[in-house]
């Protein structure tokens, strides 16, 4: 009874919102019901008399009653998704509406938030609509985006709030690539907080994604001009939901979800315990062969000896994890008239991850407000939104795991409070526990994040409309990070072994990073005859600001408080604050004819207060063309032609400069041991890069040209791109020389650049009443080139690790690895040409002069893959992805070598060898090695890169992988089944994330995407063995009412 009276409730109510106006002159009821071509009722289509005000919405059932006022007779029937529909009204009458697969697709969100037809566009531009982006319920928007845009690199793969790195059309800059996202319009800020070893996310992240209408991602220059030297590295637009004329309808979208481990390391299996021969502190495997006797290990100060079979532990660092869990709920209330829309959500994200003790939680609280209104000609539109997110992270713990004995249970050691496992006896002097490392050496991270905008258009005559919008982006968050105090028993297993106690650390900082940005445009749109003319022009000002205070404690006085008045000494204070403003002026215009023939030109000046004083304007633009050959030549279509463009664009945008590179600046002095002021001392010295006051932004230039096309009845689809940037005048930190009183300055050098090829094609080929079958495919083939340095420089070293070197040369991939060489015979007409050299251990030697080139840290190109099938109700959707190529430095290969854990480390078994191709060197000639490596030196020649330049080459490994990144099962329970409960839609789902991942056998390591520390070009070097890649699995229930 309840639910009847509150079903009518809602339907009268809605009845009575939508109709405007009173009609007093007499009328005609009419009645009729609404269904689709699976004769399914349409429940909130609008049905309004055409030429009047008067309106209605169908109800459940799909019914409607209507009055009609005497002299008009014609109903007019719209919803979104389907095709609107003109009709003579009649009594009982019955409507059947189509689906319009191409609707919500014509219409895209290109830059300052202007919506444009697809199909017009001169450049290549990649829309997502939400079904895709939420469909695996991984709460991240970026997330929702792997291998569904061609062109588009992005890594995402730790647990639930870790950030994404996205690259668009390759590496652009030697600083940041990461691109510029706009929110409804408004740009956030989205840098990734957090350190080498932790990542607490980034902005994005914060943004519900069951709040998202649509993620547009604009790729080249001529897209993003509009944008000016803030769109270097693309742009990716976010358009979040909102209220459109319908009922009053709440949806709940609730997800559950249990994790795992995906990829963990695979040990070695022969070889156990000891360094050389077994040896009871040690944590490495270079010990004696594994053969399953029974003998004492760990503290020999126990009462009791502790005896364990001399035996492999299966799944062992596996085993440390275990099963994480996250719950995803959101609620939201809709409704909108044709002048009032509201839209209210609320998202809750809880994780607890896959390791113990609670030692890695998330949680996100998210709220949105958004409202538009509509009088006469004035527009409103309000978006206010906020996130909550507090995340604990364990620091370093996982080389623990990576240096433990392939034969010592890491999991029976869970209890470290028991004397056997404690600090006390814990079996090796040279590691800690590491389940009393996650309870114990952990960071807490807590952020509020406020972002929206308030927008306001008027309609100042025909065509022409004004629009001003006033955006901001607030964020604040905290992060501490603690080590604890520990000590050991004098006379302990650990004390008389030298284990090193931890004195402690404690670090507490406050920081703020705000965004606004104010924009007034006009906007004008007309047609002349058979030519059609828009254009917008307007100014722009963007403030962003960043500061931050705290300080730290190295040493703690007391064991368990973590403040930083618990020292000895004074706390060492930090404290920074940056502004920076540009202000600029954009115009647009693009001239139609017949509706085949598109131009768009674009461009903008910005003044930016982070260069040079009356040096600091620069000029950006672009200029598009589209042709669409079957407007041209209606007769294609006669050929299973439907649609057939082709584009070709120009443009130039900036990556501008970071703050303080033209002024210099005043800090405290510190050194390893000595922080001033010290006794009244102030201590301030001049900061060592020298500015530059010729500073310039990056520039980059690109030309793009693309065709795209639907074939037979839309059930072949094709959108093809060639790009080619260059992007000059990088911004980097030049050495210098001593006696400059500076270690290096600012300069604008060099030049990079970035060709290739995007491919987005589709095939539906079953298509019927209750089969549908589509499969859909993305390839990227991006090359990266250094085309010139600086003052004739051929080589630049950006990063080096244990004599890893990853640079850039000129002429070669942008981003390259290269190592020492082995020493080889050099002389060509020596019977030994080639030879490696080896010394009198028989190891080989390094090249004092001679450098190996492994690769590259860039993919020879990435494959997307995804494919839906669809019967009556039910939906199959499978995503993966191919990345081929690429080499990352590794951290996990370097340590599990050094200490014997690497497959790769019982070559020949250990057993004694001498090494092929070899010579040795006897009275200064060459002469054939005869010299074995011995069993007893195995450690040195397959494990550390000291003694062995062949140990670095496998510290870098293959970033090949195929990833199935999603499979969902959805099930949308029949609307006949609902008729009789207030509800309108039930979709049940079964949902997985990253559930197979294969990579080359030369990386049984890691995943290769846990190398994500930003969007910087040192964050490709590699990763640090900072955490593991995780599969998901679960269910999830949407339900609307």
């Amino acid at each position: 009874m309840c639910t009847s009276m509150k079903k009518k409730l809602l339907l009268i109510l809605s009845c009575l919102l939508l109709s405007i106006g009173y009609i007093a002159a007499q009328t005609t009821k009419i009645t009729g019901t609404v269904i689709d071509t699976n004769g399914e009722p349409v429940i909130s289509a609008s049905v309004v008399v055409k030429g009047t005000t008067v309106g209605t919405v169908t109800d459940l059932d799909g019914t409607f009653s209507i009055n009609v006022p005497d002299g008009k007779n014609t109903l007019v029937f719209n919803l979104v998704g389907m095709k609107s529909l003109e009709t003579k009204a009649t009594q009982n009458m019955r409507v059947v509406m189509e689906n319009d697969d191409k609707l919500l697709d014509e219409v895209v969100v290109t830059a300052m938030g202007i919506q444009r037809d697809q199909k017009i566009l001169g450049y290549a531009a990649t829309q997502v609509k939400s079904d895709e982006i939420s469909a695996a319920k991984s709460g991240s928007v970026m997330g929702g985006l792997n291998g569904k845009i061609a062109g588009v690199n992005i890594s995402a793969s730790g647990p639930a709030g870790t950030s994404q790195k996205v690259l668009i059309r390759g590496i652009s800059s030697f600083n940041s690539n990461n691109p510029l996202y706009i929110v409804d319009g408004v740009p956030i800020t989205n840098e990734r907080s957090g350190t080498d070893y932790v990542d607490f996310g980034n902005s994005a992240n914060d943004i519900n994604a069951e709040d998202v209408e649509s993620v547009t991602v604009l790729k080249g220059a001529s897209a993003t001009a509009l944008y000016g030297s803030r769109a270097g590295n693309g742009v990716i637009m976010i358009t979040t939901k909102r209220a459109k004329s319908e009922k009053l309808t709440v949806t709940y979208d609730g997800a559950f979800t249990a994790s795992n481990v995906l990829r963990v390391m695979q040990t070695q299996d022969l070889y156990g315990q000891g360094w050389g021969a077994w040896d009871r502190a040690e944590n490495g495997s270079w010990g004696p062969r594994l053969d399953g006797s029974i003998h004492e290990w760990g503290s020999d100060q126990l009462a009791e000896p502790m005896t364990k079979p001399f035996s492999y532990v299966k799944n062992n660092i596996r085993n440390f994890y275990k099963t994480g869990h996250e719950l995803n709920n959101v609620v939201s209330l809709r409704y909108g008239t044709e002048n009032l829309g509201l839209y209210v959500s609320y998202g809750n994200v809880t994780s607890n991850g896959t390791l113990p003790n609670n030692a890695d939680t998330y949680s996100r609280n998210t709220f949105s407000l958004r409202g538009n209104a509509k009088w006469d000609k004035l527009a409103i539109d309000v978006s206010v939104n906020y996130a909550r997110k507090d995340i604990r992270r364990t620091e370093q713990m996982e080389i623990e795991l990576l240096q433990n004995p392939v034969d010592i249970d890491i999991a029976s050691m869970k209890n470290y409070n028991d004397e056997r496992y404690n600090l006390d006896n814990y079996y090796t002097f040279y590691a800690t526990n590491p389940y009393w490392m996650v309870d114990n050496n952990y960071f807490l991270y807590q952020d509020n994040h406020t972002y929206g905008k308030v927008e306001a258009s008027y309609q100042l005559l025909g065509g022409l409309k004004a629009t001003a919008r006033l955006g901001g982006d607030f964020l604040n968050y905290s992060r501490e990070n603690i080590n604890a105090k520990n000590s050991f028993i004098p006379g302990s297993y650990s004390d008389l072994g030298g284990a090193t106690a931890q004195n402690g650390y404690y670090s507490n900082n406050r920081y703020n990073r705000d965004q606004l940005d104010a924009t007034a445009f006009l906007s004008a749109d007309y047609k002349v005859s058979d030519f059609t003319l828009s254009g917008t022009a307007g100014w722009n000002l963007n403030q962003r600001t960043y500061a931050y205070t705290g300080g730290y404690v190295n040493g703690l006085g007391v064991p368990d408080w973590y403040s930083l008045e618990n020292s000895g000494s004074a706390a060492v204070s930090q404290q920074y604050s940056e502004k920076r403003r540009l202000i600029g002026l954009f115009a647009q215009a693009e001239l139609g004819y017949k509706s085949f023939a598109y131009l768009n030109l674009s461009a903008r000046a910005d003044n930016s207060s982070t260069l040079p004083k009356n040096e600091n304007t620069y000029f950006y633009g672009g200029g598009n063309i589209s042709f669409i050959l079957t407007e041209l030549f209606p007769t294609l279509k006669d050929s299973k032609i439907d649609f057939l463009k082709l584009r070709a664009a120009l443009g130039q945008t900036g990556n501008d400069a970071g703050v303080y590179r033209t002024s210099s600046w005043f800090e405290p002095y510190n050194s390893y041991y000595t922080y001033l002021p010290i006794h009244g001392v102030l201590g301030l010295t001049e900061y060592n890069r020298l500015p530059s006051q010729s500073l310039k932004p990056e520039i980059t230039t690109e030309y793009e040209f693309g065709v795209q096309g639907n074939f037979f009845d839309n059930r072949v689809r094709l959108d093809f791109a060639y790009y080619n940037k260059r992007s000059k005048d990088q911004i980097i930190n030049a050495t210098l020389a001593p006696e400059t009183g500076y270690t290096s300055e600012t300069r604008n050098v060099g030049e990079l650049e970035n060709k290739g090829i995007e491919l987005a094609a589709g095939f539906t080929p079953i298509k019927s009443k209750d089969w549908q079958w589509d499969v859909n495919a993305t390839f990227t083939k991006n090359t990266g080139k250094v085309i010139e340095l600086w003052d004739g420089l051929q080589e630049y070293n950006i990063y080096s690790w244990r004599g890893v070197e990853y640079r850039m040369k000129v002429g070669e991939k942008i981003g390259t690895f290269q190592v020492p060489s082995v020493d080889r015979v050099t002389d060509k007409t020596s019977p030994y040409y080639g030879y490696m050299i080896v010394n009198t251990n028989g190891f080989p030697t390094q090249s004092t002069t001679e450098k190996e080139v492994i690769g590259s840290s860039q993919p020879d190109f990435i494959l997307g893959l995804n494919t839906s099938i669809k019967f009556k109700d039910f939906r199959l959707t499978v995503v993966g992805d191919w990345h081929k190529g690429g080499w990352m430095a590794s951290n996990t290969s370097y340590i599990t070598h050094f200490n014997g854990n690497s497959t790769q480390t019982v070559y020949n078994e250990r057993n004694s060898f001498i090494y092929p191709n070899s010579v040795k060197i006897v009275g200064g000639q060459y002469v054939e090695n005869n010299i074995p490596v011995m069993a007893n030196q195995m450690n040195y020649t397959l494990g550390n890169y000291s003694y062995n330049p062949l140990v670095r080459n496998e510290m870098v490994i293959p970033k090949d992988f195929f990833k199935i990144r999603e499979v969902t099962l959805s099930y949308d329970l029949p609307k006949k089944a609902l008729k009789s409960t207030p509800l309108s839609k039930v979709t049940l789902s079964f949902i997985g994330r990253n559930l197979f991942l294969f990579t080359p056998k030369k990386n049984n390591y890691v995943d290769p995407e846990v190398a994500n520390m930003g969007n910087d070009l040192t964050s490709e070097f590699g990763e640090i063995s900072s955490g593991t890649s995780y599969r998901s699995f679960g269910g999830a229930i949407k339900v609307e009412f």
